[in-house]
């Protein structure tokens, strides 16, 4: 049984939490590396790079490229190099679990027959829940990692099945080591004044997914009477922008336009994506607004996950200026200190407008923010990793012992 301190805490209260020495410890994961996003590839990496013990990475996910899907698979293993089983398994959140081609059917079997730790990193927790809790009782699981605050934890993971799992709360994202200390332009040699990419979310998700999508038009329309400033925002996913192209349109942006990252409906048994596409399927053309009104009602606000975004995090850390709605950002981020704060009905979008055109302002807010979030040290990823080095060593350590004591 686990302990009280370990059922729910914050990823932080790990280390303090920290067991004796275990030795040197073998750990696998299993990831998505071919991934696009850098702030994925930099979450594995944290993983890797600041753990003391034996880490070894694996991917099990079928290749996308539909000429690639008809090779043969590489076969993933839980042993080592020497054919020994791994103490750990990490399950990393760029793999989805319920579905084979992420985790084949074989080595669904061989997760849930895995004598070691299981720790399955977990984020977009507003889909398939039940599903979900059904197949980590099935595997086994011993921890979850999630991006959820710690209040929302048991809200989400209530089945008994999971009682005596551990759920940790953890940032979504942490600074990588890779943006610290780089020598980005200044405010005034970058040319776009306002940037932002999203993506076109489904209806389903609710309020606050939808304002993400919705934002990049409404400020586009107020940008399109204004003379002299460069935008640069979209939501459609043609647009999307990955890698190094991604870095170097932030740092040529003097700000960004965003909003906190979250849901503001959780969708436990996918009722709520289902009546949402059969109403679109007999409305095609119906609004959000239409949608919510006739059948979201139910579910808006059933649990509500608001926090910080890893591509805040990359924006202050090359000094481009934040534009973002008000919120509480995990308490990470203050109104006019950090961000300049954007009202949700745009009443303030003048104000705002004049900041945009204020490089010496935007200058000191960028260099005060990089000063108390990236300088301070208190979000890098070396966080993330020491955590997870803890909860793998305490469960290992509770692990053996009961394992002793039968």
């Amino acid at each position: 049984m686990i302990s009280k301190s370990l059922k729910s805490c914050e990823l932080t209260d790990l280390i303090t939490l920290k067991s004796e020495k275990v030795g040197t410890l073998r750990i696998l994961i299993l990831a998505d590396e071919k991934y696009p996003a850098s702030v994925v590839k930099d979450h594995v990496h944290a993983l890797i790079s600041h753990s003391s013990h034996f880490v070894t990475l694996r991917a099990p996910r079928r290749p996308t490229a539909r000429w690639q899907r008809y090779l043969p698979r590489k076969r993933i293993s839980l042993l080592d190099e020497t054919k020994k089983p791994f103490d750990v398994l990490i399950i990393h959140y760029s793999l989805c679990i319920l579905f084979s081609s992420y985790i084949p059917g074989y080595l669904r079997e061989e997760i849930r027959s895995f004598r070691g730790v299981k720790i399955q990193i977990i984020q977009d927790e507003y889909r398939w829940i039940n599903r979900m809790m059904s197949e980590m009782k099935y595997l086994g699981i011993d921890a979850i990692i999630s991006s959820l605050e710690r209040d929302n934890l048991d809200k989400v993971y209530r089945s008994p099945d999971l009682e005596h799992v551990s759920k940790i709360s953890a940032l979504p994202g942490y600074i990588p080591k890779r943006l610290e200390g780089l020598n980005v332009p200044p405010i005034s040699q970058r040319k776009i004044h306002l940037f932002y990419r999203s993506r076109e979310l489904p209806f389903w998700l609710g309020k606050m997914a939808y304002e993400k999508t919705a934002i990049s038009e409404k400020v586009e329309n107020l940008l399109n009477h204004e003379v002299g400033i460069v935008s640069d925002l979209s939501s459609r996913e043609k647009d999307r922008i990955y890698g190094n192209a991604w870095t170097d349109r932030l740092i040529n942006s003097k700000a960004v336009l965003g909003a906190e990252g979250g849901a503001s409906i959780f969708d436990f048994d996918g009722s709520a994506e289902t009546q949402v596409n059969q109403f679109l399927k007999k409305n095609p053309g119906a609004t959000f607004e239409e949608v919510s009104e006739k059948v979201l009602v139910e579910y808006e606000g059933n649990i509500v996950h608001q926090t910080i975004t890893p591509r805040i995090f990359e924006s202050i850390a090359l000094k481009t200026a934040l534009v973002l709605f008000p919120g509480r950002y995990r308490g990470v981020l203050k109104p006019w200190v950090h961000y300049l704060p954007l009202e949700r009905n745009l009443s303030n979008f003048e104000d705002i407008l004049k900041c945009l055109k204020d490089d010496n302002l935007l200058q000191e807010m960028v260099n005060h923010c990089y000063r108390d979030i990236v300088s301070s040290g208190k979000y890098s990823d070396s966080i993330l990793g020491a955590g997870v080095e803890a909860l793998c060593e305490i469960l290992f350590s509770k692990k053996k012992f009961l394992s002793c004591a039968a």
